[in-house]
């Protein structure tokens, strides 16, 4: 049986409920509010079905490509109309969603981003996807390759990879050229990156620029220590005294201190974000995902005036090969309350494997690996000012990936414990022996558990 999860008890408030009601369509709608389910006819079928009438199956998610792939849809498949509605892309998204996909409502289709589907697969609120993967001779590994294992929980498929980010360091090319420093490697280390963002802090002093930026991102800290780190012991237990991550967390403490970088308390005080503090000329570089593509796209919320370039993460020392980068990874499921599975699951097969062009054009990086080709490099890249041979690393076959986020037994509670903890060592409140007491003791509690 699966297990209940603590948080998702707290998602049947009534308030919160309220909070949902509305909804806003990027296309036609043609259901009830959220959560104000389906008329039946006495046999069980909605009335729309026995009317001979479309299956009306809702998609919701903060970040829609486009609505044309959604019209074609509708179009090439008459007996189904999905409805897309567009949720904010805030903090509080997937709570908004996990309400839906529980409350008994009209969510057909839900995406789950960059580690947060693992905790939802376990918690039995996604309908596993094993059948429909068979029936129709879906080969996942073929399909979605590294992206695969974000989908699964327990050796079963609960959601479908469809879109991922892999990090890199952005750079001001700009700053660069007027501080006299030389472009990042492509062949860097850890070491040599922390120079650079020296120079580039020593020059921009001044200014009012920082070196580089890492954000408060839960893990966000470790994206370079996870080539070398493991997160779990030999016998399965909290690893985070592994030295990699020891190094980690002091690497970003001490350029935080020294003002290399804009310090976790600050980002936190002033709510800044990636996209706006590096495209507003505040550092030289930034840690970020190829999400940050998307947000160059949109030059009206983000009128950047200067070069980037795109350097692969460094190495975390010389005994590791690259290139590499850091990457995660978001699926599609469908809520077990969904009356309408089969033409969920059609609609997420089109989407993923027919509409890569799309998420490729919206500044994200598509899983469906068949579609890849020299094209779709273009689409990513167009319209962000960036130069494709730097788009071209966020497809590169030979890149070497890891992931800072933990995909394990209890990780969704390893993270949010290691958060909890380790915000209070970098504001200065504990030192790093008790800071990696605390979270190995309390993960560990978590783990015995199971």
């Amino acid at each position: 049986m699966k297990k209940t999860v603590g948080f998702l008890m707290c998602l049947a408030a009534a308030g919160m409920l309220a909070g949902c009601g509305g909804k806003t369509d990027a296309g036609t709608s043609a259901t009830t509010a959220a959560g104000g389910g389906t008329e039946t006819t006495a046999q069980g079928e909605s009335k729309a079905e026995a009317a001979g009438e479309p299956v009306v199956i809702n998609y919701y998610d903060w970040d829609i490509p486009d609505q044309k792939f959604i019209d074609d849809f509708n179009a090439a498949n008459p007996d189904i109309q999905v409805v897309v509605h567009s949720i904010p892309a805030n903090g509080e998204r997937l709570t908004k969603l996990d309400i839906l996909a529980m409350s008994g409502g009209d969510m057909d289709v839900m995406p789950i981003s960059d580690g947060d589907q693992f905790t939802r697969f376990e918690s039995g609120m996604l309908a596993p996807l094993d059948e429909f993967i068979e029936r129709d001779g879906l080969d996942m590994e073929a399909s979605f390759g590294k992206y695969a294992i974000w989908g699964q929980s327990d050796g079963k498929y609960y959601g479908i990879p469809f879109r991922a980010t892999q990090t890199g360091i952005y750079y001001n090319k700009d700053m660069f050229d007027q501080a006299g420093v030389a472009y990042p490697s492509d062949d860097w280390t850890l070491d040599e990156y922390i120079e650079t963002a020296r120079k580039m802090a020593e020059w921009g002093k001044d200014q009012g620029i920082y070196g580089t930026y890492t954000h408060t991102y839960a893990n966000e800290w470790a994206t370079v220590a996870a080539q070398k780190g493991e997160w779990y012991t030999a016998d399965g237990k909290c690893n985070i005294k592994d030295p990699a991550w020891q190094t980690a967390l002091e690497t970003r403490k001490m350029l935080d201190d020294e003002g290399t970088q804009m310090p976790y308390g600050q980002i936190v005080a002033v709510k800044a974000v990636i996209n706006s503090s590096f495209l507003g000329g505040k550092e030289a570089m930034v840690n970020a995902g190829s999400w940050l593509v998307r947000d160059m796209k949109n030059k009206d919320k983000f009128p950047f005036d200067f070069n980037v370039g795109v350097a692969y993460l460094p190495r975390f020392d010389e005994s590791v090969e690259g290139p590499r980068s850091n990457y995660s990874c978001s699926v599609l499921g469908i809520p077990e309350n969904s009356k309408h599975k089969e033409e969920a699951w059609r609609f997420i097969r089109y989407y993923v494997e027919e509409c890569s062009n799309y998420i490729a054009a919206s500044g994200n990086l598509p899983t469906y690996l068949p579609a890849y080709n020299d094209e779709m490099v273009n689409i990513f890249c167009e319209g962000s000012g960036l130069d494709v041979e730097y788009g071209r690393k966020f497809f590169d076959s030979d890149v070497k990936l890891t992931t800072n986020k933990i995909i394990g037994p209890c990780g969704a509670q390893y993270m949010q414990i290691g958060k909890e903890e380790i915000e209070q060592y970098f504001n200065g409140e504990k030192n790093l022996e008790e800071t990696l007491d605390n979270i190995e003791r309390r993960v560990n509690e978590e783990l015995a558990k199971q």
